[in-house]
């Protein structure tokens, strides 16, 4: 004897996406690529995915913490350096330094661009910058020169019209300064996010899957059954039972036990137990932040998560990822803009984080092992500006060995000083 039998509940009420407007476009050499990939299924993807945004989150955060300065081989700056450095450090009245970096890298990371619009003034004679503010990358439609690789300009269309930003032929400088990965056709013109877009929405489609089930695991359909035989009357008390439970009448949720029979439950609803797979969860995150080149002990997915792995870890994030392939690339665009032609540049400053203290200490106890170097050299290997002491440019092992030389002679009596009375001193 079988039935089939189900609780019934009203289903989850599910939200509306509403698009506003038909997307945007960024124009590549001879095509245009849409954006509604990254401005709508991909973004959807970046708020809903814990690891997508946390990853794109602690890239913005490690090139913001760094710090980035003017440098001249004199030290000093004149008036054009000086006011760089000034933006570089408040680029315009609601913006940081960090702000700013925060905003570049992690456009970078989302749209594989990103733009800031330069503010000059006059001073006497010579322009000078005055702020700099960010775009959205969606804004701009870049437009190259007679379907060749050279930028002829950059269109920027708003609510508010269309801006135009030639740039000049000769020298390629432009009023809006463009930020991006090189790639080499419009194929390959795809930011991190957008690869780990497809990854992401897996791993967000499986859990909310196990939300669904596990949230709907009371209502378990399935065959219940048993091997005795059993009287109509029974089995239509039964049914009235399972019809009040399914109403959530008084005895929902109450035990039912009749004619001492042994009863059997073929569940064929989805058990929960078996969507939660702990592996196939932590394999997607791990596509997700390989992608980005996010170590996995940083974002929390199990592995070798010791002390010294984690501090590795930090230190590679930075000088594999962050520096190469985000800070490295807008501090260039930043040089090319602002200091064009001037012998001072912008520089990054990596000696004050946190995660650099360790491999600071390890490189400053390589350049003090590294006795076939010189002083000078050793200093340079560090960062320090030369000595002027003559004997620094002698290579350390040189000089250990004419000291050690030095004393052997002095012990055997060769070269030394002789005291023959109180205040006379003799040279043998």
């Amino acid at each position: 004897m079988a039935w089939w039998w189900s609780k019934q509940e009203a289903p989850p009420a599910t939200a509306a996406l509403v698009l506003n407007g038909k997307g945007s476009v960024a124009s590549t050499i001879n095509s245009q690529v849409s954006l509604d990939r990254m401005s709508v299924e991909m973004l959807k993807e970046y708020v809903r995915n814990i690891y997508l945004w946390r990853s794109v989150d602690m890239i913005a955060q490690m090139s913001s913490s760094v710090a980035l300065e003017v440098h001249t081989e004199s030290g000093a700056l004149g008036p054009t350096e000086q006011r760089v450095a000034d933006v570089i450090a408040r680029p315009n009245p609601q913006w940081t330094s960090a702000a700013l970096q925060y905003f570049i890298a992690a456009s970078l990371a989302v749209a594989s661009r990103a733009f800031l619009k330069q503010v000059r003034g006059v001073n006497g004679n010579s322009p000078v910058i005055l702020e700099l503010w960010p775009i959205n990358a969606n804004e701009i439609t870049i437009e190259f020169l007679n379907h060749s690789k050279v930028i002829a300009g950059f269109k920027r269309i708003t609510s508010q019209g269309t801006e135009y930003f030639p740039v000049d032929p000769e020298t390629g400088e432009c009023e809006l300064i463009y930020i991006h990965r090189p790639a080499l056709n419009w194929q390959s013109d795809k930011s991190p996010a957008a690869i780990a877009a497809a990854p992401a929405e897996v791993f967000t489609r499986i859990l909310q899957r196990c939300a669904d089930i596990v949230s709907n695991s009371s209502n378990i359909t399935g065959v219940l059954s048993t091997e005795q035989e059993m009287a109509q009357k029974a089995v239509q008390d039964i049914k009235d039972g399972l019809d009040r439970f399914k109403l959530n009448g008084k005895e929902s949720g109450g035990t039912m036990v009749t004619a001492n029979a042994k009863w059997m439950l073929t569940r064929l609803s989805e058990d929960p137990s078996s969507a939660l797979s702990v592996e196939i969860k932590d394999s997607l995150a791990r596509d997700v932040v390989m992608t980005f080149g996010v170590p996995t002990q940083l974002v929390g997915i199990p592995g070798t998560d010791t002390y010294n792995n984690l501090t590795n870890a930090r230190v590679g994030f930075l000088t594999d990822t962050v520096l190469p392939g985000y800070i490295n690339l807008y501090v260039a665009a930043l040089n090319h803009a602002l200091l064009h032609g001037s012998p001072a540049e912008i520089r990054v400053d990596i000696t004050h984080i946190p995660a650099m203290a360790a491999a600071r200490l390890q490189l400053v106890d390589i350049a003090r092992n590294a006795t076939m170097l010189s002083v000078n050299e050793q200093r340079a290997l560090l960062g320090y500006p030369p000595d002027e002491d003559p004997t620094s440019d002698v290579p350390v092992m040189t000089e250990d060995l004419n000291r050690k030389r030095m004393q052997v002679e002095i012990l055997a009596g060769q070269v030394g000083v002789e005291v023959s009375g109180e205040g006379d001193v003799e040279t043998p």
